[in-house]
């Protein structure tokens, strides 16, 4: 099975039957493990941070046309004297919904926000004040910045659109060297956030997916606890300021709901079929010949996208599968060949 973090859990609920043999709760889920461990990230967007000198937040380029982003990020000594998971932040733009960001680019992506996907669009929506005066606010900010909202858009469409190595995501220097902070947290497994089965179906029959995100008392201390560093090192070091509300960070962290497209953990690994649902060959517990490859499998989220070490699983995957092949090939030559 392939199909991601959360239709690969709704398969194997909904694989059920009542012949001899059958896995009445669902495949893998003879111990309530499948839809477990819900994880995504904890993200969000919020403080002003002012470099003590300019400062370069977009995507330098490696020798092999990778694009590569500077982050801050919590040290192994940091993580464990704070007793946080992992925890990254980068400089970003101010939040595109308040139009007293008074940039053009910003403003003309906020009128952009009908046609872009909802999981990247709800980032453009609230937060902008009484609507009829955020609309002639961002009219305003085009207005006066024609050029900067054209060299966006010309970049956007040359370098997003139609290049072949899609450029990652939105960058526009903000006015006077002031930044947003955007982090990317760690959420810690946690066996009441979960993914069942509803009672409704869809087109095709199929029980539909009942979500049930949760996040945990020590997800937010991570947040919070990185924060508070980075704000005291920022401050001791000379290098900056960054000044943020500490009441707003859960609210920051939350508002967004769970983190799309980074669905992690439902089909969790583990050694005991009693705590998970695939060994440690990302085999199904119970089942000798299906396997699971993806992020379903995560034992943890970290906090980096999970896209790499989904390809090395999935590598790691395909030479554990051929070695059963040959190894099966092996002993069907030696049957033949021997008679036994």
């Amino acid at each position: 099975l392939a199909l991601g973090g959360l239709e690969t859990p709704r398969l194997l609920l909904a694989s059920r039957g009542e012949y001899e043999g059958a896995h009445p709760e669902g495949i893998g889920n003879a111990h309530g493990q499948v839809g477990r461990h819900y994880m995504c990230h904890i993200a969000g967007t919020l403080g002003t941070l002012q470099p003590a000198a300019p400062a370069w937040h977009g995507y330098d380029l490696s020798d092999d046309g990778v694009y590569c982003r500077q982050r801050l990020a919590l040290t192994q000594a940091a993580q464990r004297r704070l007793r946080t998971g992992n925890f990254v932040a980068r400089l970003h733009h101010p939040r595109i919904p308040d139009p007293s960001h008074r940039t053009g680019a910003l403003s003309a992506l906020y009128f952009a926000r009908p046609f872009i996907s909802h999981e990247y669009g709800k980032r453009l929506h609230g937060g902008a004040g009484p609507g009829a005066w955020a609309r002639l606010a961002h009219l305003r900010n085009v207005a006066v910045d024609p050029r900067g909202t054209a060299r966006f858009l010309s970049h956007w469409l040359r370098y997003r659109t139609l290049a072949a190595r899609k450029y990652p995501s939105v960058i526009v220097p903000p006015r006077g060297n002031r930044y947003s902070l955007d982090f990317h947290a760690e959420q810690e497994p946690n066996p009441l956030s979960r993914v069942s089965l509803a009672r409704d179906t869809d087109a095709l029959g199929l029980p539909r997916l009942l979500v049930d995100w949760r996040h945990t008392a020590l997800d937010m201390h991570t947040v919070r606890a990185s924060l508070a560093a980075l704000a005291a090192q920022m401050s001791q070091s000379g290098a900056g300021r960054f000044a943020y509300d500490p009441q707003e960070v859960e609210l920051a962290a939350l508002q967004d709901g769970a983190y799309g497209g980074h669905h992690i953990g439902t089909a969790r690994m583990s050694p005991d079929a009693r705590t998970g649902v695939v060994d440690a060959d990302c085999r199904v517990h119970g089942v000798a010949n299906l396997f699971v490859a993806g992020s379903a499998v995560f034992a943890t989220s970290s906090q980096a996208n999970p896209t790499l070490t989904i390809v090395a699983l999935a590598l790691r995957l395909a030479d554990h599968l051929k070695n059963l092949v040959d190894d099966r090939k092996r002993s069907v030559e030696l049957v033949v060949q021997h008679g036994f």
